[in-house]
């Protein structure tokens, strides 16, 4: 059976944690039945992973004590931030997931001429939290990617990064845009319907650079996921 391993925030940690979470109680006492001097794995989504055992578990609680510091992990030298339209929740919750997988550093939402106008409710940013925090888990990433607030496609442009890259179905190859140095890179990937001409010329002149992804239309999410893991590929190449 592979290590379990549960989120718990920097702030939090401690030489002893208590456990009180209902669903996290059951997870850990009824589905994998772990009882006391087991160990689990503890990541704060900062770069660091924890071990603890478990000391006592009561009907509402777990104690655990802090055995060592497993993993201390510097930031990553390579950083990708998604931007991504307002979509459909599936669309969205799918690219949150993938990407995180993926290693994205940061996601930002915005809207744009042909996405959901509708900036995003806190109920609803905290589910992609949680959505992210679970992905981050499951792949065994030591730091959680952040969800920055919704923005107007004018705020993208006037970003600034090593390198600004756009998906556009008449761009280049991704190898013809990336220069050795480069450690942090924007990607931005279009609407269903894709961006308006009047978009793409904007992402021109702010110093984007359109890139093909494939020789077939791609949905949103497939076009985002894809695009990520193109572009971790090239970055992190030996």
């Amino acid at each position: 059976m592979g290590k379990t391993r549960i989120y718990i925030k920097a702030t939090d940690i401690a030489s002893t944690l208590t456990i009180d979470d209902e669903d996290t109680i059951h997870k850990l006492r009824n589905v994998l039945r772990l009882k006391k001097d087991k160990l689990i794995y503890i990541f704060d989504g900062c770069g660091k992973e924890y071990v603890y055992s478990i000391q006592e578990s009561t009907k509402n609680s777990i104690l655990l004590i802090k055995e060592k510091l497993a993993v201390n992990s510097s930031i990553p030298e390579n950083k990708i931030t998604l931007a991504f339209p307002l979509e459909k929740e599936e669309r969205v919750d799918f690219i949150l997931q993938k990407a995180t997988e993926l290693g994205v550093w940061n996601f930002i939402p915005f809207t744009c001429e042909r996405s959901i106008p509708v900036k995003p409710s806190a109920h609803k940013i905290n589910r992609w939290c949680r959505i992210v925090i679970e992905a981050a888990r499951q792949s065994q990433r030591l730091w959680i990617p952040e969800i920055q607030h919704a923005r107007n496609l004018k705020d993208i442009f006037s970003l600034n990064f090593d390198l600004k890259l756009v998906g556009s179905f008449n761009g280049n190859a991704l190898s013809k845009n990336l220069v050795k140095g480069i450690k942090d890179v924007l990607i931005a990937i279009g609407p269903v319907g894709d961006f308006s001409d009047s978009e793409y010329n904007q992402f021109k002149t702010k110093g984007f650079k359109s890139i093909k992804l494939s020789q077939n239309l791609l949905r949103t999410e497939t076009a985002a996921v894809f695009f990520v893991g193109m572009l971790n590929h090239y970055l992190n190449e030996s």
